[in-house]
């Protein structure tokens, strides 16, 4: 008797496989597997099946291999053939398949989904933005392709940065305009960002809530980053504040503040009561501000105390969805563990709200 998993294991050097085994102890084949210093950066732990069995895992490699062998890592190496644990898909294909086993056996209970530690995302940040920089070297960025018309405004943001939330206008197909000068995205994203070197200005840029390099990744077909570090869940009680009439009247509401959110986040909010669903999804476009709110946004609180030591931000409507697209039962499912305070998004549950239901 076992009490091993079956992993997926991801590494930002080369995200475009999964590396899928058996461990009796998942953490020490991680560490055993960081020693090397042949790559880039370190594998982390996407996500674990607990099974009864050695071996398990070559029945899923089986499997995978029947359904397209084209898949997996084969090599001939000094004249030798190499067949790895490696497969060329995306993590959230494997994880389906972890999820389909599960499920028909009724062991769902058996599959654990790792979110990252800051550390893990920072590295996938760090790849992220060699991989970005990489694609606008082979191909720069053009706003045509991305269906983002001239006289457009685009916004700037960075965690922690004082410049986080300013503008600029597109100028042309491959520039923008800023206090009277003509830049391009990286130029301008680098002048920012305050760095000594070029950065990739396409990650650093949103246009209606979306970040500029995952708009042209969806364009061109490719996989989208999976940045959830400056996503949030709020809850909102209909009892308190009418978030229906509001949203149905305003562009911009406030909301109080007690997170650490930065412009430019995205917050989806759950509205409770008889809806029970993530019915909006916005920007944050204004934070750590305090005082009584505007008055056009009051008369929808019906309980708000006037303190003008409230710290509220502000935030701009990006998408309305239907209270039957994101219901309770399934938020549960796809990771949401509370609706009773703010928290941060899980890749469980943006792989979910991401997801063509």
């Amino acid at each position: 008797m076992s009490n091993g998993v079956i992993y997926i294991l991801t590494n930002p050097s080369f995200p475009e496989y999964v590396k899928i085994g058996y461990a009796d102890d998942v953490d020490k084949r991680l560490q055993q597997l960081n020693r090397s210093e042949c790559i880039p950066f370190a594998f982390r732990i996407y996500a674990t099946y607990e099974v009864e069995t050695r071996l398990t895992d070559l029945k899923l490699h089986s499997m995978i291999d029947k359904i397209n062998p084209n898949l997996r890592s084969i090599d001939n190496v000094d004249g030798k053939k190499r067949v790895r644990e490696f497969y060329a898909m995306p993590p959230e294909t494997a994880y389906e398949i972890f999820e389909t086993i599960a499920e028909l056996g009724g062991r769902k209970d058996k599959l654990h989904l790792y979110d990252l530690s800051d550390e893990e995302q920072k590295s996938e940040e760090l790849a992220q933005e060699i991989e970005e920089e990489h694609i606008e070297r082979l191909s720069p960025f053009t706003f045509s392709k991305c269906n983002i018309p001239v006289g457009a405004t685009i916004t700037y943001f960075n965690r922690g940065n004082p410049n986080s939330g300013t503008e600029c206008v597109v100028a042309d197909d491959r520039n923008v305009e800023y206090k009277g000068r003509k830049l391009s995205l990286s130029a301008l994203a680098t002048e920012l960002t305050g760095g000594k070197w070029g950065v990739a200005g396409p990650r650093y840029f949103k246009y209606n809530g979306e970040w500029l390099n995952d708009i042209r990744a969806k364009a061109e077909g490719r996989k989208t980053s999976s940045r959830i570090d400056d996503v949030w869940i709020i809850p909102c009680n209909p009892k308190y504040y009418d978030i229906i009439g509001a949203f149905e009247n305003l562009d911009v509401i406030e909301w109080s503040q007690s997170t650490n959110t930065s412009i430019g986040d995205t917050v989806y909010i759950y509205v409770g009561e008889k809806y029970k669903s993530i019915m909006y999804k916005c920007e944050v476009i204004a934070a750590d501000l305090y005082g009584n709110r505007s008055d056009e946004d009051y008369q929808y609180y019906k309980e708000l105390a006037k303190d003008p030591d409230i710290r509220y931000m502000k935030l701009k409507l990006i998408e309305k969805y239907p209270a039957e697209k994101f219901p309770l039962k399934e938020l549960k499912e796809n990771g949401l563990s509370s609706v009773q305070g703010r928290s941060k998004a899980t890749v469980q549950l943006m792989k979910y709200l991401k997801s063509d239901k």
